[in-house]
């Protein structure tokens, strides 16, 4: 397999191990349905004076990601941007990580280190460019992770078993 670089080759490397509740991380794959089926309006909602905001279903849906600790630890991502010892490491980060989002190969074996290190980068990306969550529905961003967090499912589960044993 061709990796866009040896740091996302070491993520890849991780196992899929999950020490949370399952039933949080079920609770986020529930939420595949409404991106399936997804319009404007589902997700913003725009003001007369040009601002608008995110529906209360979509914050709920971002809570969830949050409930389900699917969003990468602040200091777990900086341990990780490290690795590309560069002063452009999260810029690095970034386009690896859409080069893979691209790939439907590495998408499809990516797991849940880099799934959680995606979604720490759309989720932050609001903060500088409001917006982004809107783009990342309309482009399909969100409902790719959620369709990997969905076929990454049975391992995770599968290992959240043997830790109950």
């Amino acid at each position: 397999m061709n990796f866009p670089g040896n740091e996302i080759e070491n993520i890849f490397s991780q196992p899929n191990e999950y020490n949370y509740d399952i039933s949080s991380f079920c609770s986020v794959l529930s939420y595949i349905p409404y991106f399936e089926e997804i319009k404007e309006s589902d997700y913003i909602k725009y003001h007369e004076d040009q601002t608008f905001e995110y529906t209360p279903e979509f914050h709920s849906y971002i809570r969830a990601l949050y409930d389900a600790k699917l969003v990468e630890e602040d200091d777990e991502m900086v341990l990780f941007l490290k690795s590309y010892n560069s002063n452009c490491a999260y810029n690095k980060w970034i386009k690896d990580m859409n080069l893979v989002l691209g790939n439907e190969e590495l998408l499809k074996i990516s797991n849940l280190s880099f799934l959680k290190k995606a979604v720490f980068s759309f989720v932050r990306f609001e903060r500088v460019c409001p917006g982004s969550w809107g783009i990342d529905v309309e482009s399909g961003n969100w409902l790719l992770l959620l369709r990997q967090f969905e076929r990454i499912y049975c391992d995770i589960h599968k290992n959240y078993k043997s830790k109950e044993n």
